[in-house]
């Protein structure tokens, strides 16, 4: 990143007080894959089936489906990190999304995306998004 670029970022340290404090360790995004199978992989991005849920996530119903999408780049540690500059890793995480999406059929019945951006939503520092499909939402009572 150029000098003028990083001028003008702001640093999550900036905005926190001080860097964000990670419940878990970094790994390499191999290490987090393991043998887990993986629907989606470029350069930039790689989606996998995710049997791990993290401690404030809802319990999986029968069928549900959940998948992680991490991003490759070192340096990028959350939602916050990436910047307008960042436009092809950015695109390449839309395109990653959309074709695990349509490589397992997630379209027909609908699916939600999610990121958990910092402590305490955030439990590592790797930039991933959570695809779910399969868990109907709550009904909410007519009022």
């Amino acid at each position: 990143m150029s000098g003028d670029r990083a001028k003008n970022r702001v640093a999550a340290g900036e905005v926190l007080g001080a860097p964000p404090q990670w419940a878990k360790e970094r790994r390499a995004w191999e290490g987090i894959v393991g043998d887990n199978e993986v629907v989606y992989e470029d350069h930039h991005v790689v989606v996998f089936h995710d049997p791990v849920d993290e401690e404030h996530e809802s319990a999986r119903v029968p069928g549900e489906i959940r998948l992680t999408l991490l991003s490759k780049r070192e340096g990028v540690d959350s939602l916050m990190d990436l910047s307008v500059a960042d436009e092809e890793l950015s695109a390449a995480i839309l395109h990653g999304i959309q074709q695990a999406a349509l490589r397992l059929g997630l379209q027909k019945g609908g699916f939600e995306v999610r990121a958990h951006v910092y402590p305490p939503m955030q439990s590592r520092p790797e930039l991933a998004f959570k695809i779910r499909a399969g868990k109907p939402p709550k009904q909410i009572a007519p009022s």
